[in-house]
């Protein structure tokens, strides 16, 4: 007349791992497209100064590199001096952040400053790493 109930015979005895893998594929996918966001990072041996500071005002900035061989580099993509005008005028809002390789020429740097001066931007900030830091 009356059955016997027993909650052992009504779940698995395994444990089901189907909720985690889900929750660990979700993560990955979460960091791959998050990982496509990030600015690529041209490799740039930084000079080193003593009034190197965190800039306390970070904004959004129109990033330009120049490496070791004077080449300008925008986004990852490259660039010619001709094409900076165009670029800082796309964003006019936005600071300009200079990342500029310690044995860049300096005409390369001193075109991108001429471009900046002659479109009337004064928001130009240099990347440098403090001098104790290797």
């Amino acid at each position: 007349m009356f059955e016997e109930f027993s909650l052992d015979k009504e779940f698995d005895e395994e444990i089901d791992l189907t909720p985690l893998i889900d929750v660990v594929f979700i993560l990955l996918i979460f960091f791959f497209i998050t990982s496509t966001f990030i600015q690529p990072a041209l490799p740039v041996n930084l000079a080193k100064a003593a009034s190197a500071s965190v800039s306390a005002g970070r904004k959004e900035q129109v990033v330009i590199s120049i490496d070791a061989e004077g080449a300008l580099f925008h986004d990852g993509q490259s660039l010619t001096i001709e094409e900076v005008p165009g670029v800082l005028n796309a964003s006019p809002e936005q600071g300009i952040n200079l990342f500029i390789d310690r044995a860049a020429p300096f005409e390369a740097f001193l075109s991108v400053i001429d471009e900046t001066r002659l479109l009337g931007r004064d928001d130009v900030s240099i990347t440098t790493l403090p001098a104790g830091r290797e």
